[in-house]
């Protein structure tokens, strides 16, 4: 089998699906047409190729000249492509822009986000911090503990779709630390994983103070030579 050529190729300016990719498709698929996906759905977000094929063809109706990609989607769209970058996020180079796409779409984020979702891979350490006070115990109909559960696995549903080094998961009071690394996984065997983890640490009610500076102070003096990124909830 000859190697797939880039699904995505800039035409006249415009990113499109490569008729070249197409055809290669279509021989794998013994001479079958590639299926597209056809909505007539509004599109309030424009989240993956999909959607935007779907403008492009909704503008051209108007005789309107189709819409460029900005130029740093472009260039995530292009690196998203190379066989070492797709592997990093457990995926193959002609189906990783369609993936991450999909998860996109299912959150309404923006695919010009794509390219910082991507940057995330420049830190060594993705790091959350999880408020696990005994105040956290209240809300109706859903606690504040239930919708940070909830919220963190959101999260690593994305995280699962591009290349990251380690994410790691930290409490103000409890010691349970959740440690998360891609080795080698696909984007749902490694959400599989991820959520049991997550789900088990979350089993246990909060219960405790709020220190959070003292928290933050401890994670800043520990981690002194490393790139990480933080976030609090």
């Amino acid at each position: 089998n000859m190697t797939a050529p880039k699904k995505y190729v800039k035409i006249n300016g415009v990113m499109k699906l490569n008729p070249e990719f197409k055809k290669w498709r279509e021989a794998q698929l013994g001479g079958k047409p590639a299926s597209t996906v056809i909505t007539v759905e509004a599109l309030p977000i424009v989240s993956s190729m999909e959607d935007y094929k779907q403008l492009n063809e909704a503008v051209v109706v108007y005789a309107e000249p189709e819409i460029p990609l900005a130029e740093s989607t472009n260039a995530t769209i292009e690196m998203m492509q190379e066989p070492e970058i797709s592997i990093n996020a457990g995926m193959t180079a002609d189906t990783m822009v369609d993936e991450l796409g999909s998860i996109m779409n299912k959150y309404e984020v923006p695919m010009g986000l794509m390219n910082k979702l991507m940057m995330l891979s420049e830190f060594q350490v993705l790091e959350f911090m999880i408020d696990d006070s005994g105040s956290m115990s209240v809300g109706k109909p859903q606690s504040r503990w239930e919708e940070a559960q909830g919220r963190l696995k959101e999260i690593i549903e994305v995280l699962a779709y591009v290349p990251f080094n380690q994410v790691e998961v930290i409490f103000l009071n409890r010691r349970n630390r959740i440690s998360l690394q891609r080795q080698g996984r696909d984007p749902k065997s490694f959400i599989t994983d991820a959520y049991r983890k997550i789900d088990a640490v979350f089993s246990k009610p909060p219960l405790g103070t709020t220190p959070v500076l003292e928290s933050l102070q401890d994670s800043f003096t520990r981690n002194q030579e490393i790139n990480i990124a933080r976030w609090f909830f």
